[in-house]
């Protein structure tokens, strides 16, 4: 069957739209189906002119329908506090809210009314008291622009009373909280103290609760780690009190807030709470970051969505930036990858649109969306509710992140460790390896062939135990750099925690700072050239104990200095000095390997994209691993996904080259071969049915299911069935 037969017959049989529902079979009726979704930017600021007067809700939803949008994220009320629903008490040039509500739900369309916690100018303007304030009174300004509002204050009573207002004249289908949260804890937050609501409700609540004035400034970092759990603290029963109310009016609303289920471990957010939200939320925009966002939020086993820009102000191939009212908008061949990649992993898109303030829509705007989430309609029956085939993991523990955050020396708004994940993300997405983001706490080694986890510097007991029994029993471990080598204050230990799982011990720290090298052994190298490789960064020194080497540390020959340089543009000297100590090493334990860098090869790789670390590590995995679930032989640039449900597997091939060519058609990029053993599949599946893939061939040898594409469009799927 050709590809136009097979998508048809399928859309036929399981995604046919019925009058004002779905079909019973259809994505819509499955576990984290309807994955086409819209972000409404709605902005009235006062110097506008006609504020909401040109919105016509009826050619709202039919732009919608026509760009296969299938759930409206619409603001009630904003960041500047502007109404589009008629609160008590707010002025509401025009009720943008409730007929296109109406309307939805007669089309079928899912209605989540968005609401913004923390953020409100013209609240601040009437209730100045009401504002966070920093320690000498100044009002809490996000984004240079919006008034923080204190979730402690009286405000609270108003978002409370506001959110049973538009509930109940709504009867929206879900919530979704932007904002949520206080200065110092939103998302991660600050472990600054001076960064936190100063207010006097914040005040007093500090005083009662510990005994002492809130602290403006400290190096202590308990004190530290106690102000930013303090502000979270506040966060936590906005959300309790706020989900509570809303469910006693609807107790099947879908609810949601930005940075659900990605910043949970980090901000101290309970289970109890955590399950209170139906989908997980984050955004991100950049396609690398995408891949992380929904990779991390695809292993916690509920259903997520990534927003994304619908405009941009700067474009790079694969990474625009810009803001959520750009007013330029994003080409669909980069919101096509950003889609492919999301949907891959079974999660839903929310891509922004901008009508204008005074309401004018524009028809090309929603054109251009609906070319992307036309794709995805295409692919959603097969993707909806996808779990991921174990393979590979990426291991991220968060106990030692905020065994890093509260310290003084952590890098201000950084994350350390999320930081070494990420680079440990790009070199297996760019050698073509399927592969999970898992978080250590709910990590079961024994699903997975290959772990990696980096710059782990305070890992539990029972990850140590959990770990050593998966190498044991034959699988590859690789840790990078600290992991194990501090205590649960962050102070650097006399040696590792792991050091007889590692195999080596630590003896110290390069004395270059700006630069070190490596020489990889031939086992390690393969085909690479044989030249040094480059951290631009500290690396630490260790000697082998049951390890062996796989690679040596390589000294500059000397500390760049204004009178000591090769290249004035260089912050570097060039290699010079073996030290006849390991940089990389090899421990065999039972039936597996432990592989260990002594650099942190995944911050390098994160911040620089450096193609030979990269190779090096994905190499690693490839040549020590065994037991895959899958294997692929693709061109830089294609990724793998594998995902199940029930009897049916798909993978995806996500071309990240139709991010960088903007304009035209798709490139289409091959070959790729693929090979899955039959053991994957709970009976050998009938047929192998292509979407967006040429030339695909496919047959059984050896145990194993052999698939060969010639190309790929911008998101092929190669569809198995079991018996």
């Amino acid at each position: 069957m050709n590809r136009r037969g097979f998508l048809c017959g399928a859309a036929l049989a399981g995604f046919a739209r019925t009058g004002a529902g779905q079909a019973p079979n259809s994505a819509a009726s499955r576990p984290g189906g309807r994955l086409c979704a819209i972000h409404t930017m709605v902005d009235m600021p006062d110097w506008a002119s006609n504020p909401g007067k040109r919105f016509d809700p009826q050619k709202f939803i039919r732009l919608c329908r026509q760009a296969h949008v299938e759930v409206i994220e619409f603001k009630c009320k904003n960041a500047v506090g502007d109404a589009m629903f008629p609160f008590r008490g707010r002025t509401c040039p025009r009720d943008w809210v409730t007929e296109t509500r109406a309307l939805a739900k007669q089309a079928g369309l899912e209605f989540i009314a968005y609401y913004n916690v923390g953020l409100d100018n013209r609240m601040a303007r009437r209730r100045p008291e009401w504002r966070c304030i920093d320690p000498k009174g100044n009002a809490k300004i996000a984004f240079g622009a919006f008034n923080w509002m204190c979730i402690r204050s009286p405000w609270r009573d108003m978002v409370l009373d506001e959110l049973r207002q538009m509930q109940e004249g709504l009867r929206a289908d879900g919530v979704w909280f932007d904002l949520l949260g206080a200065p110092n804890a939103y998302g991660l937050g600050s472990f600054d103290p001076s960064q936190a609501c100063f207010c006097r409700w914040c005040r007093e609540a500090y005083q009662a609760h510990f005994g002492e004035q809130q602290p403006v400034s400290s190096d202590d970092p308990e004190i530290r780690l106690r102000v930013n759990r303090f502000g979270h603290a506040a966060r936590l029963a906005m959300f309790r009190d706020a989900s509570n109310l809303l469910r006693s009016l609807d107790p099947n609303l879908e609810l949601g807030y930005n940075g659900a289920g990605n910043y949970d471990r980090l901000g101290g957010t309970p289970k109890e709470l955590q399950d209170l939200v139906t989908y997980n939320s984050s955004e991100a925009k950049q396609h690398r970051l995408i891949s992380f966002t929904a990779k991390t939020m695809w292993a916690m086993g509920k259903p997520f969505q990534v927003h994304t820009w619908g405009g941009f102000i700067r474009m790079q191939p694969g990474a625009a930036s810009g803001t959520w009212a750009a007013w330029n908008l994003l080409p669909s061949s980069y919101l096509d990858v950003s889609a492919a990649v999301i949907t891959a992993h079974a999660g839903r898109i929310g891509i922004g649109v901008n009508p204008l303030p005074d309401g004018t829509i524009y028809e090309d705007e929603f054109r251009n969306v609906g070319r992307t989430l036309g794709a995805i309609s295409e692919r959603e029956p097969w993707l909806a509710g996808l779990k991921s085939v174990p393979n590979v993991a990426v291991v991220y523990d968060a106990e030692s992140e905020l065994v890093l955050l509260p310290l003084p020396s952590a890098p201000r708004g950084g994350l350390p460790v999320r930081q070494e994940a990420t680079g440990l993300h790009h070199a297996l997405l760019d050698a073509g390896i399927h592969f999970d983001v898992v978080n250590a706490e709910a990590l079961a080694p024994q699903n997975y062939c290959a772990l990696l986890i980096g710059n782990a510097v305070c890992p539990s007991a029972g990850l140590r135990d959990a770990l050593t029994k998966f190498v044991t029993a034959g699988g590859l471990l690789i840790a990078t750099h600290e992991t194990s080598l501090r205590d649960a204050k962050g102070r650097r230990l006399p040696d590792f925690a792991w050091s007889g799982l590692l195999g080596v011990r630590f003896t110290g720290v390069s004395p270059f700072q700006e630069a070190n090298y490596g020489w990889l052994s031939d086992e390690l190298r393969g085909d690479a050239p044989a030249y040094p490789v480059l951290f631009t960064s500290p690396v630490l020194e260790v000697e082998c104990t049951t390890a062996r080497p796989l690679a040596e540390l390589v000294y500059p020959e000397a500390h760049r200095s204004p009178d000591v340089f090769t290249d004035g543009e260089t912050p570097h000297t060039h290699f010079g000095k073996s030290t006849g100590k390991p940089l990389v090493t090899a421990n065999r334990l039972g039936k597996g390997t432990v592989i260990y860098v002594a650099g942190p090869i995944g911050t390098e790789i994160a911040s620089r994209e450096d193609t030979w670390l990269k190779r090096m590590l994905a190499g690693a995995v490839k040549k020590y691993a065994t037991g895959f679930a899958i294997q692929a032989d693709a061109p830089p640039g294609i990724q793998v996904v594998f995902g199940r449900r029930g009897g049916v597997h798909v993978v995806s091939l996500v071309n990240h080259y139709a991010g960088m060519i903007i304009g035209g058609p798709h490139p289409q990029v091959g070959p790729v071969s693929l090979r899955i053993p039959e053991s994957v599949f709970p009976s050998r599946p009938r047929t192998v049915r292509p979407i967006d893939a040429k030339g695909v061939r496919w047959r059984f040898a050896k145990g194993l299911l052999q698939i060969d594409v010639e190309s790929v469009g911008h998101h092929a799927l190669l569809v198995m069935e079991c018996a």
